[in-house]
């Protein structure tokens, strides 16, 4: 089961992407603001942000399962990031501001969900390998 360069990268990039949604968490340790000031916007985008967690994790079994759904499992997981990443932003997720450290591992992780997306665009355009292929 030998992968692609571009298959690697994109198990390297979903990893990340893992370790960085859990750097957002409160068990973490980095975010410091009390739950009880997130507003209803900021709860529907933290549920959207642990789906696409889970579906991070799903794309990467797909990977090893070698299923040919892993690049739009992935770019779908990256996209779910964004409304949390938007409402951070804007300013509505919290009434209270973002420690810098947050702010600083969501524009890291902005820059993971691009690098995912294209890479899962070009895998899916890439096409899917055959039997012989495989």
């Amino acid at each position: 089961m030998k992968f692609s360069t571009a298959e690697i990268f994109l198990a390297v990039m979903l990893g990340v992407y893992v370790g960085g949604d859990f750097l957002l968490t409160p068990p973490a340790g980095i975010e410091t603001r009390d739950p009880w000031h997130v507003t209803a916007i900021g709860i529907v985008s933290l549920v959207l942000l642990f789906i696409g967690l889970a579906l991070s994790v799903v794309a990467i079994v797909l990977m090893f399962r070698r299923s040919t759904r892993t690049p739009t499992v992935a770019i779908v997981a990256a996209v779910l990031f964004l409304p949390a990443f938007l409402t951070e932003q804007t300013g509505n997720f919290s009434s209270l501001r973002a420690p810098a450290a947050i702010e600083r591992i969501e524009l890291v992780q902005a820059v993971v969900v691009a690098i995912v997306v294209v890479i899962g665009a070009w895998l899916l355009r890439r096409g899917t390998p055959t039997a012989a292929e495989r």
